[in-house]
């Protein structure tokens, strides 16, 4: 997997061609087959190769990449100021938020040598083979190592039901938020995620999708089922939770105040 996992960095632009060739160079050899390794090699001449010869330009691809980040990072800084959410998980967002800060900065590959450089790498006998090996679990995971990673497997969504079915089983909803994260705007349904938060009755999961994928979700339907859940402890964390996140406008929240008030009357009588 270590090879997959360089070169998912270097497609989604989180190292360059000088960091890939340093890791291709140091990359363990002793987890691969003599014929792999030789194969590696190869990789690894023809990777020099372009990178001394083929020139790096601004693309597209690049202004977009910078644009995400920028997104990712007005998401982590609501997220770790939120003073609702434990020491531990704040430590780990101001951390990532920090390394995106610094990755902000660093020149990527772009244009014809990272469109060369690609081509080689996907296409790559070993790195298509290992990625054939994974299992739905496997995959969740691989994907889950990442926040919103600008290119991510095209997988349908059959597939990504499949995934999500993996998550559920190991009750992974770590991975499972952070799957509906990376897919966000790719025309993929979270309903099973929302659903399986909702009957876990865990308001952080729930409203961390929300801030996450809003865009992807029926709000109005979302809302129903966890008010339909009558749990007053659970309905008004999700409450406490959203209601000054901005996510819902005034009228919504005078909407959807009622609707918390009503169910909570009901269930006291």
């Amino acid at each position: 997997m270590e090879l997959v996992n360089i070169i998912y960095r270097y497609i989604n632009r989180f190292i360059n061609s000088d960091e890939l060739i340093e890791l291709l160079v140091n990359i363990d050899q002793t987890k691969f087959s003599k014929k792999e390794q030789k194969e590696i090699q190869k990789l690894l001449k023809e990777v020099k190769q372009i990178t001394e010869n083929v020139p790096i330009e601004i693309d597209q691809i690049e202004i977009k990449r910078k644009a995400s980040l920028n997104h990712i990072l007005e998401f982590l800084e609501k997220i770790k100021t939120n003073e609702q959410i434990s020491k531990r998980r704040k430590e780990f967002f101001e951390k990532e938020y920090n390394r995106l800060i610094k990755e902000k900065d660093i020149v990527r590959d772009s244009g014809p040598r990272y469109e060369k450089l690609y081509d080689l790498l996907v296409n790559n006998p070993i790195h298509i083979n290992y990625c054939k090996k994974m299992n739905d679990l496997e995959l969740l995971e691989f994907i889950a190592q990442y926040f919103h990673a600008p290119v991510v497997p095209n997988i349908d969504q059959e597939t990504f039901d499949d995934l999500v079915t993996a998550g559920i089983k190991e009750d992974k909803r770590e991975a499972l938020w952070r799957l509906a994260f990376n897919y966000c705007g790719r025309e993929k349904d979270f309903t099973r995620i929302e659903n399986y938060f909702i009957e876990k009755r865990d308001d952080y999961y729930l409203t961390e999708l929300i801030h996450a994928v809003q865009e992807d979700l029926d709000m109005e339907k979302l809302t129903e089922k966890a008010i339909a859940t009558k749990d007053q402890v659970f309905i008004m964390n999700c409450w406490n939770r959203v209601k000054d996140t901005g996510i819902f406008s005034e009228q919504e929240i005078n909407i959807l105040k009622e609707k918390v008030r009503k169910t909570i009357t009901e269930s006291n009588h």
